[in-house]
């Protein structure tokens, strides 16, 4: 209630002619459905519409949102209270049918490239206890449910299941959150109304435009010139200039959640986009060689891309997670560049001249993600692995990823429940549908060993014991280079002083509700 009317106060206490904002963004949303097209620039703008059980702070703690309170009944229920009085944009309220509709409809949803189903692998059944009290029955001890409910929207069941593009439209795009759905299209703006009846007390932005601005010097020069007033993405080379701004600028920065790594494909044998270097197909995919792929790890050399390409604002990493987050093993050595060291395991595999590889990365996803890629294309070639590069726009890079198309991807990606399980689990195990694990598996891993500890650790109610057996697991992957982790990546904004303040989020979200006017 504090919270409430805290903000009610702010909302009256700002004047009408300035509760505008205007975001520029350096990726716009996919789609306006919830549960399409698992994407951090998709997440980062519905989170403004529709809200989830639990949510995430900027330290990606959980804490409750249209979940009051929740337990675990027994080692295969949990139990979650909903808020009383929460209703959806279209008036209709909030109860547990909405929930168990949600979840139902998660695996439903057609030609999804990255489903949200990992979020709510080992669900066996959604049971409606009383309109504000829903039970989710999983098929064992499932201690990652509360984290894992916290990425899944809750959609209302008021109208029937709809389908991606009547949300696209705007027709299905109702949620419970601070902001209600005006107007989108591929392109355009995306323009939202405040929710003044949000259950959290009115948001002091009446009205918030995000603005897509891909290109970053424009971007920048957007929020010099006025036309925005807030920015994500901000251009290292940017940054000490808008710093010197003499107080009209502000730069916020913090830790991110996403890790740039490398991923080569394990699971095909023999692997197109492979050649020797005559240009002739390899008969054998070389990454099955763990002497190929350790040659691969050593060749990058992490220290230089962070100090030189990302001017000191990233971290070198060793594993999937960053440091600080469950499941990240202190026990896994730094990374080592040694060329030397790659061209000789490369004549150890029987690579002796090198052999030459297809590599595809995005290039609008985070700041400097493409030349990452390069850097990487071109260290890898100074010890004899020849790289043809292809830089693509996401739009096109995730489809093909999901096909498989590439012997060798490159991508960021973030645990976005704060700890390793939702890597592990959606793009280290094996595929297995029924167990609904692997669903993001992109590039063939498949280790039994390694199943087997992601399996125990899902499992495990006792946090030492799951943290422990979490850790193995990511040693056991650094250990055999099944990925090669090449840096963390700091998420920096940038806004009108006078107009703004912004805690940075490690999940590089952009939440209107978070971007608070400044000295309020």
């Amino acid at each position: 209630m504090r919270l409430a009317a805290a903000l009610l106060a702010c909302a009256l206490a700002f004047p009408a002619s300035a509760q505008n904002l205007t975001v520029g963004m350096q990726t716009e949303p996919g789609t306006m459905d919830p549960q399409f097209n698992l994407l951090g620039s998709n997440t980062s703008a519905l989170r403004n519409i529709y809200d989830t059980l639990l949510s995430r702070d900027p330290s990606l703690q959980v804490r409750p949102s249209l979940a009051e309170s929740w337990r675990a009944v027994d080692e295969t229920t949990w139990e979650f209270k909903l808020r009383e009085g929460v209703r959806f944009h279209d008036g209709s309220p909030l109860t547990a049918e909405d929930v168990r509709f949600t979840i139902e409809r998660v695996t439903r949803v057609a030609n999804n490239p990255n489903s949200y189903a990992t979020y709510i692998q080992g669900i066996r059944e959604v049971q409606v206890v009383d309109p504000l009290t829903v039970r989710f029955v999983t098929n064992g001890p499932l201690p990652l449910l509360p984290s894992n409910i916290s990425n899944i929207f809750i959609l209302s069941s008021a109208k029937g299941v709809r389908s991606t593009s009547e949300f696209n439209s705007g027709d299905a795009a109702i949620g419970t959150g601070p902001y209600r759905y005006s107007s989108w299209q591929p392109g355009q703006p995306l323009v939202l109304e405040r929710n003044d009846s949000y259950f959290g007390g009115p948001a002091p932005w009446q009205r918030v435009t995000f603005r897509p601005i891909t290109n970053d010097g424009a971007r920048v020069a957007a929020l010099l010139s006025g036309d925005v007033d807030f920015i994500n993405g901000v251009p290292l080379q940017d940054v000490a200039r808008l710093q010197r701004e003499g107080g009209r600028t502000s730069v916020f920065g913090g830790p991110s959640a996403y890790v740039y790594m490398l991923f080569p494909e394990v699971g095909k044998d023999p692997l197109p986009g492979v050649r020797d270097v005559q240009g002739n197909p390899l008969p054998k995919n070389p990454w099955l060689d763990p002497r190929v792929r350790e040659a691969m790890s050593l060749a990058i050399n992490r220290e230089a891309i962070v100090e030189r390409l990302m001017e000191g604002r990233a971290s070198v990493a060793n594993q999937a997670v960053p440091a600080g987050f469950f499941g990240h093993s202190s026990r896994i050595p730094p990374a080592r560049f040694d060329a030397e060291r790659a061209r000789a395991l490369l004549r150890d595999a029987g690579y002796p001249n090198g052999f030459q590889t297809n590599l595809a990365c995005p290039n609008d996803r985070f700041v400097n993600d493409s030349k990452i890629c390069e850097a990487a294309a071109q260290q890898l070639q100074r010890i004899g692995i020849r790289v043809d590069l292809s830089t693509q726009p996401r739009t096109t890079f995730f489809p093909q990823r999901a096909r498989r198309e590439w012997p060798l991807h490159a991508a960021g990606w973030g645990s976005l429940t704060g700890e390793s399980s939702y890597f592990l689990t959606s793009q280290v195990h094996t595929p297995n549908r029924d167990l609904g694990l692997g669903a993001i598996n992109y590039s063939g891993i498949s280790s039994p060993e390694i199943d087997e500890l992601i399996q125990r650790g899902r499992r495990a109610l006792d946090d030492a014991e799951r943290r422990r057996i979490l850790e193995e697991a990511m040693e056991k992957m650094i250990a055999q280079n099944l990925i090669v982790p090449i840096l963390t990546f700091e998420a920096i904004w940038a806004g009108r002083a006078d107009r703004v303040t912004f805690t940075p989020r490690a999940d590089e979200e952009t939440l209107a509700i978070e971007v608070r006017p400044a000295g309020r």
